[in-house]
């Protein structure tokens, strides 16, 4: 399977870097699943959960506030503040 390159990043950190298999979230638009070669989108995020799914395991990412970009090989999300499980 294919992976595609997740950057999660706040003004303070870079809080997430990987390659992973898939990225849901809540998107303006309502709930999005991203796999690589999605089409090219930008929207803004509220306060939602970043499910990360690689290498058959999922993790979750608290974001507050921000935007969610697209390319059809990278997600970037630019949020004011996001939270590793355990931060």
């Amino acid at each position: 399977m294919s992976k595609m390159q997740l950057d999660i990043v706040t003004p303070e950190r870079l809080v997430y870097s990987d390659e992973v298999d898939m990225v849901i979230t809540r998107a303006a638009a309502g709930d999005i699943g991203i796999l690589p070669r999605h089409a090219p989108l930008v929207s803004p995020l509220g306060v939602t959960t970043v499910r990360v799914k690689k290498d058959g395991q999922e993790e979750k990412i608290a974001v507050s506030g921000g935007f969610l970009e697209v390319r059809p090989d990278k997600v970037t999300i630019l949020a004011e503040e996001a939270d590793l499980p355990g931060e």
